[in-house]
């Protein structure tokens, strides 16, 4: 079963793996994890996002029980959210373009998450590349935020290319 968790977490070290080592003691395999440390919650906490695999339902309520337990504010579960992953390449003058712009548009979207981002820089004034996995509720959430993506990136001078096969 797919889960999308989010939760509230203290500003301090350690807060961030205290999370995660329950998930993969209980089987799961994170997928992905957005950690805003810019936005603070009114409470003063920092929003954390996981979406990870987890075996069955009885293990993520265990899950779910534990973190209570160690006392993070958990704010939303989704189960079965983000079930399709397309990977593009975004290719130009990478660091010099707003690319958190695109990342925040798409992790507006419903059901649609950035899952993993993976930069090569090139030298000084030369074009870079960037790797951008993508998860959808399903194939119109996911058509919807590839043709977001290439139309802010055509503005940016960024060139999109999607990866075949997914």
């Amino acid at each position: 079963m797919l889960v999308r968790l989010e939760m509230e977490l203290e500003d301090k070290p350690g807060q961030l793996v205290k999370v995660l080592d329950p998930i993969a003691k209980l089987g799961g395999n994170i997928q992905s994890v957005i950690h805003l440390r810019e936005k603070k919650t009114p409470l003063g906490r920092l929003p954390v996002t996981v979406v990870f695999e987890i075996p069955d339902k009885e293990k993520l309520e265990r899950l779910l029980q534990n973190l209570r337990d160690m006392g993070i504010r958990i704010t939303q579960v989704g189960e079965k959210e983000l079930l399709i992953k397309t990977t593009l390449l975004l290719l130009g003058h990478i660091v010099h373009s707003d690319l958190q712009k695109i990342i925040d548009a798409l992790n507006a979207m419903e059901s649609v998450r950035v899952s993993d981002l993976t930069l090569a820089v090139g030298g000084v004034g030369m074009e870079s590349a960037a790797r951008m996995s993508l998860l959808a509720g399903n194939p119109e959430q996911l058509v919807r935020a590839l043709s977001l993506v290439e139309e802010m990136a055509s503005r940016m001078g960024l060139l999109v290319v999607r990866c075949v096969g997914q």
